[in-house]
């Protein structure tokens, strides 16, 4: 950058400017001289303590007397430290005399200065260099006594500096900064010596020669001369941790203006404090901070020289060192030196804040990021000591021992957002705070959308962080210490060498060191976070991929060489990397593959990770990686991956294809499943493990149906995913088999998770046959099953969050298309879902909370949905018995038997206390479901509707009923039954041709509006030919008047056997007939009596020889007594047979009393009432499923008013074909006015009329024909249905406004927003 330049940094190193005319004499003579000068000129000037004569404060009245006074005191500010009251004297007359450019000056500055003020300050800096020059063996006393007179002209340099700024000449600036780095080159290139002058006021000196450069900056742009020479002096001081802290400083400062110059004031600021904010002068025109922000950041050089020792150690006064210690011999085993890690991970921490910066990083943390370099720096101090040996050079203190200077620059710099300030990186380093200030996911950056390219930054930044990802990485070819490689200082200066670095890199050996670890994962971390905020038409060069994928590739080594800080900072920062479409990032999959294997699989790492990133971060980071690459095995197949480091010479590894990356990727979620701990991580893997499963059955449905189409007679078997191409039929037959009848055994089910505990199911090994049932949809749906349901039961059921997702899990399971059905699993799945709900509603009284309710509801729509969706299950009769179990459990609160022995209780026994409402409830839904849908759903009108989708207004106008629209209301009668349902009965028959009793019945309860037709049969319609065998007419038999043998048969009143018993008197008690007629003389009536019965007697006899004659002589068959059928009855109470037949109208239930608490069973309303109608029809409208409404929109990149984003899809060249093709994939497009189900409004859903609409859907849309008007996009189960709606400017009349940027509330509708250029 300024090589046509000359740097004066030799010119500053040997101006004699600071040597005296009293030099040439002895040094007691100049002594002599010059304390008597100054003293006699303190007193005079009224400068010392004793002198108030105001007379002779003007002596010096030409030049000739000016100069000769500055040479003496000139020499009196070389003087040894003993001499300090001279000393003192010295620098205060000189600090009067630099007033000489202010508004008003001192008046003891003599009237030669104020008539060329700018000739005698230059000449005043050069003799003040002399303050600064470290005096040896000084005492502690005396050092501290010098940094105070620094202290002093630093002071009063900064103040002349900025009070007298218009007046200064170009001259006196360059003389001024010239100073100042001689001063700071004298004091911070030697060795760091302990309470040496320049361990007391080295960082003052670096903080004032900054402030001062960049205020120059403003006034008097410095000449690139200097330029050049303040950056190779800077190389001699990059051993102080202070040029680091500054450099950033200001760097932080120029970042921020830049910013706010280049991209406006809504770009995410760089926020500074306030006193560091101050610095930056407000002249300062863009330009000026455009250059000056360049050149300061190049001003340290390459910040990853900072990790090589061989460099730094290379100056001219580390070697001056070497030759004339006694105790160091290599300039390299310096004390001072062991502090370059922690430098260097300052610089590199530096740069990636303003990579962060330049992305439009905003930071959701209140603390310093930079705290954490304290507790940074005390691990790296103690690694490096470990690493070094103890050589005290001076008896120096390490650096995280001392104590904070009052010069310390502690300002904080914070990336806020435009409209909210929320702090982010920070420039503190120094060690006040110890606490480490830990990264989480949620604190990663959220990108601005104005943002530079990834090409742009990485021109400034890249080289630098490829050299700090590569720290460590050793070429072949080059010496031990790798100072054979050329380091640039930017990649403009290092681009002819990219390409050679590049193409070497495939001979690289690992050669870390592990103190530079902290600082090499920060530049991991930067370069990930660049690549990752990669916009969608953005492309990067080549050059720079190439580099990525080489340090990414030996940062995620994790052989015996590994560097966890860096593995973990990638994984950390890259969990968006394969969703990007990187060109040949699929290079990087079995190498992260390796990492996440190795993060993921164990709880406890053997490795020491990242200090700043906490090792759940770290694992959820990496869950992030794995869930990203779920789907690439089964899109890419056999694609070849290419080692980007494997020799040419190298054939003897078989090429990694996609496809065979696809096991490791199954073993490594399930196996993370089964050790993770952390809630949000388990959600994430079983999220994971669903897509999974789901995936692979889909591929192999779409497999299926290729081979069919190939070939019609193709075997349905499932085959393997990872079956070779070349394999034949009958050996892809034989497998095919083995799979399956390895998945469908007991063992291969529950292969994984078969035990009770967490951390046990991992003890035993998996045989080859478990790793094989995984290759198959089959397998794997059992080994998900398998292992979320036992972990489930396990170790997740007290945990809310897990519990809830777990469900999930096992509810989208339910949705998974088997051929053939995994039924032993299946039916496996529901019983422990069963025993879930058992357990949790068996936990004591204090342990039921709303939580716990919620998880058991959640069970029971799980259990709702694997009933619906595998039917054949309640077929099972255990299967059966179990679910009903539950369910009764629900509902009541307790089963009816607890084990097999036990008598069974009965409803009436039992107390009703169900474990709260809902999950009665819950409960009760998954009753209703087993009745009126399983096996049974999607209806014969589709998944639109639950209900029957007939009216009393159909039914009426139906043939058999049909009715003139005025005698509609008063045909159907309505009652309430058990107050809970409304029953309409029309005694009338839907078919005309019936004749037995017959009526039609609409029930609406609050499981929906149900249609019947009834009969009153003694036999079903199925038994009809049965029926009419049983009943035909056998026909007249032949008549016969054979009437057998008459007996004539005596009667008796008593047995014989009574004639055999011996009377007694007491039967003569009672007298007989004949005594009784002659003591009464009732002999005539007696004789009358039996007159009257011989009459009748002989009546009787001739009246039955009468009817025998006549019998004998009448025809047969006599139709006079001949049986004739009964005549059929048509006119039926059916309503009354109905309610009586089931229970609801009986004499008991009329003779009860009505209360007023309980209302009867049976209430018949007015069918009459003309509100009747209105009302029914409002109850047809209360959905009996849940219902949701999404809107989609399409925004382009940069749209922000309304109008214009709904204004894309009024055309389909408007709009991506990807984006048509993902709305068509949320539901099946419905008429609005032919729908019965939900359309996203409430005006036009529910309906049971159909309204005709002539006009032709439009064409050529970008979807907006979905918008409510016409049609909307539909989908439904058993319990939800969802319209997508997709407005547009036709039925919405906006105007142009622009779209908060806030954030919608928790309560706000969830809007689906599809990008058209992802940022």
């Amino acid at each position: 950058m300024y090589a046509e330049w000359a740097s004066l940094q030799t010119a500053i190193q040997t101006d004699p400017g600071n040597t005296s005319v009293l030099n040439i004499f002895p040094q007691t003579v100049g002594k002599d001289v010059a304390c008597a000068v100054v003293k006699s000129m303190s007193q005079a000037l009224s400068i010392g303590v004793n002198s108030n004569n105001a007379d002779n404060t003007n002596r010096l009245m030409s030049e000739k007397d000016v100069k000769w006074t500055m040479e003496v005191i000139c020499y009196g500010l070389s003087l040894p430290l003993e001499e300090h009251e001279a000393l003192r004297d010295c620098v205060n007359i000189y600090c009067e005399w630099l007033t000489a450019l202010n508004p008003q000056p001192k008046s003891s500055v003599p009237a030669v200065l104020l008539q060329e003020p700018n000739d005698y300050i230059q000449l005043m800096f050069k003799h003040l260099y002399n303050v600064f020059i470290p005096r040896p063996k000084s005492g502690i006393d005396l050092v501290k006594r010098q940094a105070l007179l620094c202290h002093r002209v630093l002071r009063h340099v900064q103040l002349l500096a900025t009070e007298s700024m218009r007046n200064l000449s170009r001259g006196s600036w360059e003389a001024m900064l010239k100073f100042l780095l001689a001063i700071t080159d004298t004091l911070m290139a030697p060795p760091k010596e302990k309470d040496d002058i320049g361990d007391q006021i080295g960082e003052r000196v670096i903080n004032v020669l900054f402030e001062l450069w960049l205020l120059s900056c403003a006034h008097c742009f410095p000449i690139p001369s200097l330029w050049k020479t303040f950056r190779a002096m800077s190389l001699n001081w990059r051993h102080h941790d202070a040029l680091v802290s500054q450099w950033h400083r200001i760097n932080t400062i120029l970042t921020s203006q830049l910013l706010k110059d280049r991209f406006g004031t809504d770009y995410p600021e760089l926020q500074v404090s306030d006193e560091d904010g101050a610095i930056l002068p407000t002249s300062m025109t863009q330009d000026q901070v455009i250059q000056s922000w360049f050149r300061f950041l190049h001003i340290i050089s390459n910040p990853v020289d900072l990790s090589n020792i061989q460099i730094i150690s290379q100056t001219p006064k580390f070697l001056h060192m070497a030759l004339t210690s006694e105790v160091v011999i290599d300039p390299a085993q310096h004390n001072c030196l062991r502090s370059l890690p922690q430098i260097f991970f300052k610089a590199m921490k530096s740069v990636s804040i303003l990579v962060d910066a330049f992305l439009g990083v905003s930071q959701n943390t209140v603390k310093d990021d930079m705290s954490f370099l304290s507790s940074m720096a005390s691990s790296t101090s103690m690694s490096v000591r470990s690493s070094m040996p103890s050589i005290n050079s001076g008896g120096s203190t390490p650096p995280e021992r001392r104590k904070a200077k009052a010069f310390s620059v502690s300002g904080k710099h914070k990336l806020v957002h435009s409209r909210s300030s929320v702090s982010a990186r920070s420039d503190s380093f120094s060690s006040e705070n110890l606490t480490p200030y830990h990264l989480t996911l949620d604190s990663l950056p959220v990108l601005a959308a104005k943002r530079p390219k990834c090409n742009s930054i990485l021109h400034m930044f890249g080289a630098w962080l490829f050299d700090g990802a590569l720290l460590g990485v050793k070429v072949h070819g080059e010496d031990d210490m790798g100072t054979s490689r050329v380091r640039s200082s930017s990649f403009v200066d290092g681009q002819d060498r990219s390409q050679s670095v590049i193409t070497s890199s495939s001979h690289i050996s690992a050669n870390k060191n592990s103190a530079n670890e902290a600082g090499r994962a920060e530049a991991c971390g930067a370069l990930c976070r660049i690549f990752c905020a990669k916009k969608t038409d953005e492309s990067i060069l080549p050059v720079y991929l190439a580099r990525f994928y080489i340090a990414l590739y030996h940062a995620l080594d994790v052989s015996e060489n590994q560097s966890g800080p860096a593995l973990a900072s990638v994984l950390f920062n890259s969990i968006d990397l394969l969703r990007l479409d990187l060109d040949g990032v699929l290079v990087l999959v079995p190498r992260l593959l390796d990492a996440m294997e190795v993060v993921l699989s164990d709880t406890s790492p053997k490795i020491r990770y990242h200090d700043q990133i906490p090792l759940i971060e770290l694992r959820k980071s990496a869950i992030h990686l794995l869930l990203s690459m779920l789907c690439l095995p089964l899109h890419f197949k056999s694609l070849t991956i290419k080692d980007i480091v494997k020799s040419q010479d190298d054939t003897t590894q078989e090429p990694v294809t996609v496809i065979s990356l696809r096991v490791r990727i199954t073993e490594l979620l399930l196996k993370a499943l089964l050790v993770e701990v952390d809630p949000m991580n388990t959600q994430m893997l079983l999220g994971g493990l669903t897509l999974l499963v789901q995936d692979l059955s889909v591929f192999e449905e779409m497999e299926k149906a290729a081979l069919s189409n190939q070939d019609p007679l193709a075997d349905t078997t499932t085959y393997s995913v990872t079956q070779p191409a070349g394999l034949d039929k009958d050996r892809a037959d034989s497998e095919a088999s083995v799979k399956m009848t390895q998945s469908e055994s007991p063992r291969s089910a529950v292969s994984v998770g078969s035990t009770s505990s967490g951390p046990d199911l991992t003890t035993e090994p998996e045989t080859h046959h478990q790793i094989k049932a995984r290759d198959t949809a089959h397998g794997l749906f059992g080994q998900a099953a398998s292992v979320v349901s036992n972990r489930l039961m396990a170790s997740w059921k007290l945990d809310l969050n897990i519990a809830l997702a777990a469900i999930e899990v096992i509810l989208g399971l339910s949705k998974v298309k088997l051929n053939p059905h995994n039924s032993l699993m299946c039916k496996r799945t529901i019983k422990w879902m069963c025993d879930f709900i058992v357990y949790q509603c068996s936990r004591p009284a204090p342990s039921h909370s709303k939580d716990l309710h919620s998880m058991i509801v959640a069970a029971f729509h799980c259990l709702m949905s694997w009933l619906v969706d595998h039917h054949y299950l309640l077929q099972d009769k255990e299967c059966l018995h179990t679910v009903l179990e539950v369910v009764e459990l629900g509902i009541s609160g307790s089963k009816s038997q607890n084990r097999a022995s036990d008598p069974p209780k009965f409803k009436a026994e039992k107390d009703l206390m169900p474990a709260s409402e809902r999950v009665k409830h819950a409960a009760e839904a998954v009753l209703d479901i087993i009745i009126d849908h399983v096996g049974m759903f999607p209806p014969p009108c589709g998944p639109e509707s639950t209900c029957s989708l007939l009216d009393e207004d159909t039914l009426l106008k139906m043939p058999a009923g049909y009715i003139v629209p005025e005698q509609q209301p008063a045909k159907f009668r309505y009652f309430v039954l058990e107050n809970a349902i409304i029953i309409g009965i029309l005694e009338k028959s839907v078919n005309s041709e019936d004749t037995l009793p017959s009526l039609t019945a609409l029930i609406r309860g609050p499981f929906g509006r149900h249609a019947w037709s009834m009969q009153l049969r003694h036999l079903a319609k199925s038994h009809q030919n049965s029926l009419t065998v049983v009943n035909k007419d056998p026909g007249r038999p032949v008549p016969d008047d054979n009437i057998g043998v008459h007996h004539n048969i005596t009667h008796r009143h008593f047995p014989e056997v009574v004639d055999a018993i011996p009377k007694t008197k007491s039967e003569s008690s009672i007298p007989s007939l004949g005594q009784v007629i002659d003591e009464n003389n009732l002999r005539q009536e007696h004789d009358k009596i039996l007159s009257f019965i011989g009459a009748q007697v002989d009546f009787e006899n001739k009246m039955a020889a009468k009817h025998k004659t006549d019998r004998e002589k009448s025809p047969f068959p006599n139709p006079k007594v001949d049986c004739k059928a009964p005549s059929l009855c048509d006119e039926f109470q059916t309503a009354r047979l109905f309610l009586s037949h089931y229970g609801f109208l009986t004499l008991e239930a009329l003779k009860e009393p009505t209360t007023a608490s309980l209302p009867p069973s049976l209430v018949m309303l007015n069918s009459g009432n003309e509100s009747l109608s209105s009302d029914l029809d409002a109850l047809d409208r209360i959905p009996t499923r849940s219902n949701d409404t999404a809107f989609v929109f399409y925004v382009k990149t940069k749209q922000t008013a309304a109008h214009s984003i709904i204004n894309n899809v009024t055309s389909s060249a408007n709009v991506q074909p990807q984006f048509l093709a993902f709305v068509q994939s949320l539901g099946w497009p419905i008429d609005v006015h032919r729908h019965a189900g939900w359309t996203g409004h409430m005006t036009s859903s529910w309906r049971t009329t159909q309204e005709d609409t002539p006009e032709p859907y439009a064409a050529g849309t970008g979807g907006s024909i979905y918008d409510g008007r016409r049609q909307v996009l539909y989908w439904a189960d058993v319990s939800t249905e969802i319209a997508f709606v997709i407005p547009s400017p036709y039925m919405y009349h906006l105007t142009p406004q622009v779209i908060p940027s806030a954030r919608p509330s928790v309560g706000d509708p969830v809007n689906h927003i599809l990008m058209d250029e992802w940022h």
